[in-house]
């Protein structure tokens, strides 16, 4: 077994067998100050046997299991000491995104262990943006939206993630209880492709503004991409064209830079 790079339960490092899980941060960039603001946590996990294992191919997987939940509050204790080692070095109004899943979510202790962790390391959870997915509110809704409101009136920030997949509408997004839209890679990549007047990328800005929500896009790699975001307004951007997923060192490095 090799060793787990996370300070984390032993329940988590039991799950680990002959692969190795770690942590990185892809930067995601304020559009109005051209200035990095924050990082999605985003969690690979990296076989002797299969090399790096994409997310989508283990999550589901470690879902199915029950085996997220471990995950899950090792990549939260990371991302808060993360988040604490920010502050430590001076940046302190750096946002930390971290992905949660309804199985975390539902789980009875998540609330109360989440505030343990922010009370520990001494965090702000204004700093903290929770990502869900619309799959979320396949069932228990009003369950889940009762945990969000807590979360929100606690001062986290909650995202709905992969916006413009699936059954997104903003019928139902006016319906949770979200502070934060990302669009979807899938309507950026569009924009290399068709005229500025046949996509629907700038209508999602601007709808999702008119509910009060600000919008990230993700998967952004091209300058055309930047611009057309840019001058429709859209609040931040992540992707290729900003930078990849990195250590925390490297992550800390890039905020060093950008103070010069």
């Amino acid at each position: 077994m090799e060793n787990c790079p996370f300070p984390c339960s032993q329940s988590c490092r039991s799950t680990h067998y002959k692969q190795r899980k770690a942590l990185e941060f892809q930067p995601i960039l304020d559009l109005k100050t051209n200035r990095v603001t924050g990082f999605e946590a985003l969690s690979r996990l990296k076989s002797n046997r299969l090399g790096v294992v994409p997310p989508l191919e283990f999550i589901p997987l470690l879902e199915k299991t029950k085996l997220i939940i471990a995950l899950g509050e090792c990549i939260i204790s990371k991302s808060l000491n993360f988040q604490k080692a920010l502050r430590e070095a001076g940046h302190d109004h750096i946002m930390i995104s971290i992905n949660v899943s309804p199985i975390q979510l539902l789980k009875k202790e998540f609330v109360a262990n989440l505030m343990h962790l922010v009370e520990a390391t001494q965090t702000n959870p204004a700093l903290i943006c929770l990502e869900i997915t619309e799959s979320i509110f396949e069932s228990n809704t009003q369950e889940i939206n009762r945990l969000l409101r807590l979360l929100r009136q606690t001062g986290f920030h909650i995202a709905l993630d992969d916006f413009g997949t699936g059954f997104s509408s903003f019928a139902r997004e006016r319906e949770l209880q979200v502070d934060c839209i990302k669009i979807d890679q899938y309507f950026i990549r569009k924009l290399e492709r068709l005229r500025e007047e046949e996509t629907v990328t700038g209508d999602i800005i601007s709808m999702a503004h008119k509910q009060g929500h600000y919008v990230v896009a993700e998967g952004v790699e091209t300058e055309t991409q930047k611009h057309y975001l840019l001058t429709h307004g859209c609040d931040k951007i992540q992707g290729y064209l900003i930078g990849r997923p990195q250590s925390q060192n490297e992550s800390l490095a890039l905020l060093e830079r950008q103070a010069e």
